[in-house]
């Protein structure tokens, strides 16, 4: 299926993707994105929250996770999901590019970066090199 821009919709039924977001909008930029590949997409509003459904919900296929949240962040996150789920693809997220140490990022075991704001085109890529890992 294309969209409007002539970008191919992927059919990621059966698949669960886990958004970890603290902000509501960026949320629902997420779900419009993603509403139409089929793929059931969950929400957690912070890292603990994160690790907690990455327990106990092992069909989780993919995780897009914010890097500057309260409570836990993301690089934190990362590291315990890894710690557990060494496998599980986690593609880290923020608007604060300038300040983004990459290294770190990817220590901490994220296993791609999309910078904010996310073009459609480059969120569907990084999902669909990893979701089918």
């Amino acid at each position: 299926m294309k969209n409007q821009n002539n970008i191919n919709i992927p059919d990621w039924t059966g698949k669960k993707i886990l958004i970890v977001e603290d902000v509501e909008t960026n949320m629902l930029f997420f779900k419009a994105a993603l509403s139409r590949t089929g793929a059931t997409l969950l929400w957690a509003m912070d890292g603990y929250e994160s690790i907690s459904m990455c327990q106990n919900d092992a069909d989780i296929s993919v995780v897009l996770m914010d890097l500057r949240m309260p409570n836990l962040d993301g690089f934190k996150a990362t590291e315990a999901i890894k710690s557990f789920r060494p496998n599980l693809p986690i593609i880290a997220q923020t608007t604060y590019n300038e300040d983004v140490d990459t290294d770190r990022l990817f220590d901490a075991g994220c296993d791609d970066y999309l910078p904010k704001p996310i073009r459609f085109e480059d969120l569907l890529n990084s999902i669909g090199k990893l979701i089918n890992k």
